[in-house]
């Protein structure tokens, strides 16, 4: 009887310690849940090619989320999101005498993200100067800036307490048989971002001319443009 209750006891400590801790490949588990070996991996069929829409096979990895509650699922895959030509047609903005600088919103991109994420926003845009009328190269020395910058916004308006992507282009000619195309502004941005709608708000600005009037000129933004939008999830 005696060795019954001593048995009765070893055996519930035994198993309050099981209860506490587990162990896998080891004899002595340090966490509630204790995997040992260098070569050993968790399966979690709920998360293969099979049942997971996000889980894409191949031999690609993809990332494991956990949320507020400490449930695991897998994030989306990161990468390029969009990319492509944003201006059909050209877009002019005309510098005025005295006016300072003056801007233009070249176009808008629209994005969602349905998860937290650092966005990266690549563009260039080509900028060609032209008298104020466009009909001829500028020619009096005067130095000229054209800058491109963007806007985050909610899809629909702009936020424009904070400007990204400043990217400037200084212009000055004085003789009549300079070159004659496009210059290129351009730049990348990483900003973080939480799941929601967005857009971004091209803008094209030029600066010069507040002398006089006949130093006042045109920047021509477009012509070869490019927005690439790309995503790593969190």
């Amino acid at each position: 009887m005696k060795n019954i209750k001593v048995f009765i006891v070893f055996s519930f400590v035994c198993l309050t310690n099981v209860i506490g801790q587990v162990g896998i490949n080891t004899t002595d588990p340090q966490e509630a849940l204790h995997i040992a070996g260098s070569d050993s991996n968790i399966r979690v069929e709920g998360l293969n090619s099979s049942n997971n829409a996000k889980n894409l096979g191949g031999v690609n990895n993809y990332n494991l989320m956990v949320d507020t509650n400490g449930d695991l699922s897998l994030g989306l895959q990161s990468g390029l999101l969009s990319s492509e030509s944003k201006l059909p047609s050209t877009v002019t903005v005309q510098s005025t005498a005295s006016a300072g600088l003056n801007s233009d919103e070249l176009y808008q991109e629209n994005f969602t993200l349905s998860q937290r994420a650092l966005v990266v926003i690549s563009y260039n845009v080509a900028i060609e100067f032209k008298s104020y009328d466009g009909t001829t190269k500028l020619i009096d020395g005067r130095a000229k800036i054209a800058h491109n910058y963007f806007y985050i916004g909610d899809g629909t308006t702009a936020d424009t307490s904070k400007a990204y992507g400043m990217s400037s282009t200084v212009y000055s000619n004085y003789i009549d048989d300079a070159a004659n195309n496009s210059v290129y502004n351009s730049h990348s941005e990483i900003i973080s971002l939480e799941p929601g709608d967005y857009s971004i708000h091209m803008q094209g600005a030029v600066f010069g001319g507040g002398l006089t009037t006949d130093a006042s000129f045109r920047g021509i933004f477009g012509n070869e443009d490019r927005l690439d939008i790309s995503v790593i999830y969190l």
